[in-house]
């Protein structure tokens, strides 16, 4: 009798953290400041999770701002490209997706308290500035277990056994993930600004068509 093989293992009742990286970015990023820079002097802002900082209206997805609508075409891109991985038969002409977004501005001492986004599937951030220096975990995002029972003993190294997982961004990436993980924000303990730009996504079944018809979709 020889040793048992893994012949498989399958990643039940998981949460995927899609990590994303956009390229050449420093443009776009010197535009989405200057733009958020407009916005935070003609809007006093949203009282959310953040404590201290500024937190735009939830209208990113509709804002004209060439920065603003070059970042929001990035999203989508990602959310199509994060949900294919997950479903690879996913069928986006009988969807349409509903998106909503806003900017974060979290000064020294800025943060955001725990928190989910019910009624969503997709939650993400890009970060487009993020303030050199140390603390290490400044503005870092963590993400606390979902599965309210788990009492199971850690096995160190198996991020599956882990109660949180803390992320430290850097400027010129994306995190996407299931709206329900709860998560909260680090205080910005540095001198700098932190600002990123935080949405929602979801796909809303599209109604049958009229008469039978099969025709193309928009």
């Amino acid at each position: 009798m020889g040793e048992p093989t893994i012949r498989e293992i399958r990643p039940l009742f998981f949460s995927p953290l899609v990590l994303l990286e956009v390229p050449d970015c420093d443009g776009l990023n010197r535009e989405l400041l200057l733009e958020a820079a407009a916005m935070r002097a003609a809007s006093p802002g949203l009282q959310v999770s953040n404590q201290g900082g500024w937190h735009s209206p939830l209208d990113f997805f509709e804002r004209t701002e060439p920065g603003c609508t070059a970042l929001a075409r990035l999203i989508v891109d990602a959310i199509r490209q994060a949900t294919l991985v997950l479903a690879p038969g996913y069928d986006f002409s009988a969807v349409t997706l509903q998106c909503e977004g806003w900017i974060n501005v979290s000064g020294q001492g800025a943060l955001n308290t725990p928190h989910d986004h019910p009624g969503w599937a997709w939650s993400g951030t890009y970060y487009v500035q993020i303030p050199d220096g140390s603390p290490d975990r400044s503005g870092c995002i963590e993400f606390l277990d979902s599965r309210t029972n788990l009492r199971a003993i850690t096995i160190e190294g198996a991020t599956c056994f882990m109660g949180k997982y803390t992320h430290c961004p850097v400027a010129g990436t994306m995190v996407l993930f299931p709206s329900y993980l709860r998560h909260w924000v680090y205080p910005n303990d540095r001198q700098g600004e932190r600002v990123s730009v935080a949405f929602n996504a979801r796909f809303a079944r599209r109604p049958p068509l009229q008469g039978g018809s099969l025709g193309s979709r928009s």
